[in-house]
């Protein structure tokens, strides 16, 4: 219990560090100012005024919003510079908090008393970047101080707390007066206590009472000018209310303690909104788990006790939600939170009983789990997850299914910074990611040496777009009846100084997560369509050549109908033979943005081909509600049309679909005389791949154009199996 106690202080401690780093960020301010009735701010470095609650505007008569940026000497201070005995000046330089009393001049000149506290908010280095500032009114009590200084000792004494429970202390005789405001606090009536000290004591929480004997005693034994103590105390509805007690000692001649007073002010309000604000800087707003801030704190605790206890084992879990971003973008942000909370709430189902999940924004979540006696304890709580996660989700009597990558990186590797534990989680991550849905990898160090590698050829990538190394090759599209080249596919390569030509597999995923892919694209359609110009006037035909490219989801924004437009009127090549090549799942994945582009581009006369055909599991009869040409069939279907009878059957009535529906088909992929021959039966209008040639350069193609055409018919005539 004292274990667990003392790891709760001390990550409470070491929490609210982190408040810091993050007052710009938490949503908790509109809260806790609109709930604070007393005027409170925050300054910054420049002494600015960075946000004022509706209270603190209305004692200055001006509206919120024109407070920003007044300096704090101004309006507390009521001068035009920086005074020596500035409040806020001195919490920043003593790095404390500071407490006083300032009579301020409203502009209605009225004057007023406030108690002003201040409390500084550091940054990770240890630098105070903010000064909150909390005023109370206590001018009811100044005025009664100033009206009473002739009165008796105790009257004079008590009337420092007018506004809150006094109480007064005869140490001698250990009798304490409480007043009716003091015990009313307590929800206790006139005669509800005895005068004993135990009756104040008693009702202090456990774990503040030891505390507040030390504040007492220290203040007595002349050690602290002044007693000041915040801590729990019992209410009679069984609740415990937040109190700061302040007072102050009377000596006689002997400089011995004879009396003590003070006064006991209510501040759970000032605790509650302090905690939330702890809170919201720990936790994330949607789904209340714990955040980054939060989970990197305990995964540094748990690295700390694997260092000391030297068996202990735990491992971190890095998820991100698979095709989150089609969901959302289908149903909408709210459902997409909606989802969000439902699979957070998954997660802790699935979790041991110390465990912690966090979400770090988006749909990546971060999952710790402690004391694990061996790795396959582990993997079985990722299978309860993805089991769990499999089942359906009811939103707002929508079903809807997901699943989660997940990444895994175990303690036993050897770890002293959280942030590299993570890393290596998220790096397993997105192995698991780009080997399927719902998959799980365990990070190994060749993991690592794959991200660093991808990360230098990300740098090159970025250095090879300002280099232009990129070059164009070309593979003919035939015609099943004439054997005539009726177009070519442009290809990106990049010629890579030191590793050579890079195939565009793997470099293209890369572009498009950076964004490298506009400009890269935007100069394949340019170079495409250059060269396809100077191909018109050398191999004339009728018809002309054509020219396909394939365009990235991230390429298909309204800016690509204008540079089309603009490479059509520069090169003079006719619309038609500009062929753009989308997938399908482009299509399906982004339905309401696409199409309306895809009709303006087929009103230009542009013909539009779907790539890879069969893959995406899209409806065909669906496809025909856009402005489709044509169908390629992919090529992993045409690889094994002379395997498997349910592949040819697959690719026969793809075909006989598209034919249904005034489409052409082209098969990809075709690498031998037997695919050739199942394919002119199912006649398919053209075909492509290895089987004729593969990717050429620019100079290699011109020599295959030249060749003219390939005769398809005495290749099928001696062919055994037509």
């Amino acid at each position: 219990m004292n274990e667990g106690h003392e790891k709760i202080q001390e990550e409470t401690t070491e929490s609210r560090q982190a408040v810091t780093d993050l007052i710009n960020s938490v949503k908790f301010l509109n809260t806790i100012f609109d709930s604070i009735r007393d005027p409170f701010c925050v300054f910054d470095r420049n002494y600015n005024i960075v946000r004022a609650n509706e209270a603190y505007a209305d004692m200055k008569k001006m509206r919120v919003q024109d407070l920003r940026g007044k300096k704090c000497y101004k309006f507390l201070h009521d001068r035009n510079d920086l005074c020596e005995d500035c409040i806020v000046e001195k919490s920043f330089r003593s790095k404390d908090s500071c407490a006083g009393e300032k009579l301020i001049t409203l502009k209605n000149g009225w004057k007023i008393w406030f108690e002003v506290h201040t409390y500084p908010l550091f940054t990770e280095q240890g630098l105070v970047s903010y000064i909150i500032v909390y005023m109370r009114d206590i001018t009811d009590r100044k005025l009664a101080e100033e009206a009473l200084r002739e009165s008796t000792e105790r009257y004079v004494l008590s009337a420092r707390g007018a506004n809150d429970g006094l109480w007064d202390w005869d140490i001698q005789s250990n009798v304490i007066y409480y007043s009716p405001k003091w015990k009313s606090m307590l929800g206790l009536d006139e005669d509800g206590i005895t005068d004993s000290p135990d009756e104040w004591l008693k009702r202090v929480h456990p774990d503040d009472r030891v505390q507040l004997k030390k504040e007492i005693s220290s203040h007595i034994d002349g050690h602290t000018s002044n007693f000041r103590s915040e801590y729990r105390i019992l209410h009679k509805d069984g609740s415990f209310r937040w109190m700061l007690s302040r007072g102050v000692v009377i000596r006689n001649s002997s400089l011995r303690a004879c009396r003590m007073a003070g006064a006991m002010m209510d501040i759970t309000e000032w605790k509650q909104a302090e905690e939330q604000l702890l809170f919201d800087a720990l936790h994330d707003s949607l789904t209340g788990l714990p955040n980054r801030v939060l989970f990197m704190d305990r995964l540094k605790h748990a690295i700390k006790r694997e260092k000391r206890q030297g068996e202990y084992m735990f491992a971190v879990l890095f998820l991100d939600m698979d095709r989150f971003k089609v969901f959302n973008d289908s149903l909408g942000h709210t459902s997409g939170d909606q989802l969000l909370v439902a699979v957070s709430q998954r997660l802790q189902d699935s979790l041991r009983p110390g465990d912690t999940v966090a979400r770090f924004g988006g749909d990546e979540f971060a999952i710790l789990l402690e004391d694990l006696k061996y790795r396959e304890e582990a993997l079985a709580i990722i299978e309860r997850i993805q089991e769990k996660l499999s089942l359906s989700f009811n939103l707002s009597g929508q079903e809807v299914f997901t699943s989660v990558s997940i990444g895994i990186a175990f303690s036993t590797t050897g770890y002293d910074q959280p942030e590299h534990l993570l890393r290596n989680a998220d790096i397993a991550m997105y192995q698991a990611k780009s080997n399927g849905s719902a998959r799980c990898e365990i990070f190994d160090a060749r993991m690592y040496a794959s991200a660093v590698a991808r990360l230098q050829l990300e740098t090159d990538l970025r250095q090879a777009v300002k280099q232009n190394e990129f070059v164009l090759h070309y593979q003919p599209i035939v015609s099943m009846q004439s054997g005539r080249i009726t177009g070519l596919e442009a290809l990106v390569r990049w010629q890579h100084p030191v590793r050579g030509l890079i195939h565009p597999k793997e470099f293209i995923p890369i572009a498009e997560e950076t964004g490298l892919i506009t400009g890269l694209g935007e100069w394949v359609l340019q170079e495409a369509c250059r060269q396809l110009k100077i191909w018109h006037r050398q191999f004339p035909s009728t018809p002309p050549l054509t020219i396909s490219v394939n365009i990235s989801s991230k390429q298909l924004l309204p800016n690509l109908l204008e540079l089309i437009k603009r490479l059509l009127q520069e090169t003079a090549i006719e619309p038609d033979r500009l062929i753009l090549e989308i997938t399908e799942s482009m299509i399906m994945e982004n339905a309401e943005l696409v199409a309306p582009l895809l009709l303006q581009l087929k009103d230009l006369d542009i013909k539009l081909y779907i790539d890879d055909f069969g893959t995406g599991y899209s409806s065909l009869s669906y496809l025909h509600h856009f402005p489709v040409d044509v169908l390629k069939i992919d090529r992993s279907f045409v690889a094994r049309v002379g395997d498997s009878g349910e592949n040819l059957e697959i690719v026969r009535a793809i075909a006989t679909l598209a034919h249904s529906l005034d489409m052409d088909v082209i098969a990809e992929g075709v690498e031998t005389e037997n695919q050739l021959v199942q394919l002119k039966a199912m006649e398919c209008e053209y075909v492509q791949g290895f089987f004729f040639s593969e990717p050429l350069d620019n100079k290699r193609i011109v020599n295959l154009l030249l060749q003219g055409n390939f005769d398809l018919e005495t290749r099928l005539a001696h062919s055994s199996n037509f």
